[in-house]
């Protein structure tokens, strides 16, 4: 890297940080020691920016993790920051660990970003994270519209690296004498984005040069099939509701695409699963007055003229979470008793391992497209389809419960009513009790 490559990273943060509306405001950065964030840190550091340090110890790496730790501590004293480390715990066999710990690591951070009153939240995603988010997508069949790379300032998250590779940030690190530490559990391809990295990275380049650049390509195209999407359903759309008969006329590939779009525009915050979206982009074939439930009560409704959304539904439940501490002292809701206890008394009520529960914990209505892992099996299952195997009567299968992590994990489901076999309900194989449990979440029908 000679030095007018070097200026360019430094150039790329100064630039960044004029999306802030405040030249001296303050700004929070997560730091794990390694030299992506380490770099970005640095040059901070030389631009003089009011920075608040955070570095999140997740434990996994025992006295590696510690190092990490010493090393971001540390240098964040030398270069005169502000600087916080926060150890939290999240059990790396049970779940998807990575996004979990996604989510928890984004929380700290915004709440820090509004306790110190930051502006913005500084991450060090660089050119080949966003490659591989793209061929993640990719892989796991997400449409063109999700194609869409990672953006440098959102209005919340600013990431002044997005336009330099991995090797261009070593480099930098090596001119600049800047110090970081290597996490070796990055080189097990045991993640999806550690196999892109460590298995296919360098064979796509060997048969594909340029692969990399072609792929961040595909987020203009992106950008295309988000517009003409957003286009066909404003065309469609008459004070906030979609036309019948013009939705009807659509092709059918197109179907559950604008109406995932429309719900979306309506409940930005609302997860749609594959399953639930084809399901609901089926509503023009049931009869006026129908309805399909999207989350909890709330319903997309098919009218006589127009497909809409509303909160009218005869056995809509509000979602109540669920404290450990609340659990611990014992509590009841929608007639379900919760308790934390020592005793593995399974007479009449659900056992489940409370220590394999990501709490805070939540008792919900059951959505269609909702999927969890029944006691004994490896695969998944809907709870639709899972309530009809256990009989449940139609009528009142509605009425069932499920209990699920903040991560959206469905640890079991709650019968209406007792079912003819005695059972209250079903248990997750991802929070059953071992001989090693020691504290049990008691669930009992009242």
């Amino acid at each position: 890297m000679n030095k007018s490559a070097s200026r360019s990273i430094e150039e790329s943060v100064s630039n960044s940080l004029s999306f802030l509306e405040n030249p001296a405001s303050k700004v929070v950065i997560g730091v794990s020691g390694g030299p992506d964030s380490m770099a970005l840190l640095y040059t901070l550091f030389k631009e003089k920016k009011e920075t608040f340090v955070v570095h999140i110890n997740y434990g996994l790496r025992g006295k590696e993790s510690d190092l990490d730790q010493e090393l971001v501590e540390g240098m964040a004293s030398e270069w005169g920051f502000e600087c916080c480390s926060i150890r939290i715990d999240i059990k790396k066999n049970r779940g998807n660990f990575q996004n979990e710990a996604r989510k928890e690591r984004y929380r700290i951070f915004k709440e820090l970003k509004e306790e110190i009153g930051a502006e913005a939240i500084l991450t060090a995603h660089h050119k080949d994270d966003q490659v591989e988010t793209i061929l993640q997508k990719l892989f796991r069949g997400s449409g063109p519209e999700a194609w869409q790379a990672l953006k440098v300032w959102d209005g919340t998250l600013l990431r002044p690296l997005l336009n330099h590779d991995k090797k261009e940030i070593l480099e930098f690190c090596r001119k600049q004498s800047v110090p970081f530490r290597i996490d070796q559990s990055n080189s097990e391809s045991v993640y999806a984005r550690n196999f892109l990295r460590n298995e296919l990275s360098d064979s796509l380049d060997n048969f594909f040069p340029g692969w990399k650049e072609n792929i961040l390509g595909l987020s203009e195209m992106g950008k295309i099939n988000e517009a003409a999407f957003n286009h066909i359903l404003e065309s469609i759309l008459n004070k906030g509701k979609l036309d019948l008969e013009l939705y009807q006329k659509l092709d059918s590939k197109l179907k559950p695409v604008i109406i995932k779009k429309y719900i979306e525009h309506q409940i930005p915050e609302v997860h749609l699963s594959k399953g639930l979206i084809n399901e609901l982009s089926t509503i023009h074939n049931l009869q006026t007055g129908s309805s399909i439930r999207i989350a909890g009560n709330i319903n997309l409704f098919k009218g006589r003229t127009e497909i809409s959304i509303n909160e009218e539904n005869e056995f809509s439940q509000p979602e109540n979470t669920i404290s450990k501490k609340e659990a611990i002292e014992g509590l009841t809701l929608k007639n379900v008793s919760f308790n934390i206890t020592t005793s593995n008394n399974s007479v009449n009520n659900l056992r489940i391992d409370s220590e394999t529960l990501y709490w805070p914990i939540s008792i919900r209505p059951w959505n269609s497209g909702d999927r969890f892992i029944p006691l004994g099996m490896s695969g998944s299952q809907k709870v639709s389809d899972h309530l009809t195997n256990r009989k449940i009567p139609s009528a009142k299968r509605e009425k069932a419960l499920i209990l699920s992590g903040v991560d959206g994990t469905i640890y079991a489901i709650i019968f209406p009513e007792t079912a003819s076999n005695g059972e209250i309900g079903s248990i997750s194989e991802l929070a059953k009790c071992t001989e090693s449990t020691k504290k049990y979440l008691t669930i009992k029908l009242k």
